[in-house]
């Protein structure tokens, strides 16, 4: 769910190039199938990976912010999502949304509440999504384990001939006792699953003709 910022001294920039060196350097590659690679790493002070999911997909920024704040379509592609909706909008850049997560018995089923920014970066037009989860907005649910924490983050950045470079980037603490077998899953097959599902449904061309104020294409 992280943009490029404009730094106006040269040794802020050198700074930042660095610290981008060396955050690459920390990601494993733990998969490359179909022409999505799944990445994860570790992050300090934390049980749990961090993983980032990339592909290259024909497609305009628009088709891909119309996906990705589709909330009813959230089954149709989001690996373990089963319900999704927008539940506060400040802005079209500025929302809240509720996530419900189906996970295999005999694990319970995860929900979460994220505030969700939008911003467009206008030195190379690429597009960000971020998310945090957030507490207070909605009563929990019986049976069901609230999420406290994580970061998750959509980049979109154009690379010409009408393609645009897709990364997902997702931290999350999932609660409780979670087995191997899905942790692994989490890291591995969920990224991929989402982005395949992803492009599956752009190239359906239901997302065509979207628009927003805040997205300008290159």
């Amino acid at each position: 769910m992280h943009g490029c910022f404009l730094f106006v001294f040269c040794v802020w920039s050198l700074v930042w190039q660095q610290i981008a060196i060396a955050d690459e350097v920390a990601w494993h590659l733990v998969l490359d199938k179909e022409g999505v690679q799944v990445f994860s790493r570790s992050v300090e002070g934390s049980r749990f990976k961090e993983a980032k999911a990339t592909m290259i997909i024909s497609s305009t920024l628009s088709e891909l912010v119309a996906l990705v704040r589709d909330t009813d379509a959230c089954g149709e592609w989001a690996a373990l999502c089963a319900k999704a909706d927008t539940i506060e909008v400040a802005s079209e850049t500025d929302l809240h949304v509720y996530t419900l997560n189906e996970l295999p018995w005999p694990v319970s089923n995860r929900d979460a509440v994220a505030h969700v920014l939008w911003r467009q970066a206008p030195e190379d037009l690429s597009v960000t999504m971020s998310a945090s989860l957030v507490s207070g907005k909605l009563p929990e649910n019986s049976g069901v384990v609230r999420l406290s924490y994580g970061e998750t983050s959509w980049n979109f950045k154009p690379i010409g001939d009408g393609r645009v470079e897709v990364i997902s980037r997702a931290h999350i603490d999932p609660g409780g006792a979670v087995p191997a077998w899905l942790t692994n899953r989490l890291l591995v097959r969920a990224p991929f699953e989402t982005l395949a599902g992803m492009r599956m449904l752009v190239q359906t061309g239901r997302y065509a003709d979207s628009k927003f104020e805040f997205v300008t294409e290159p």
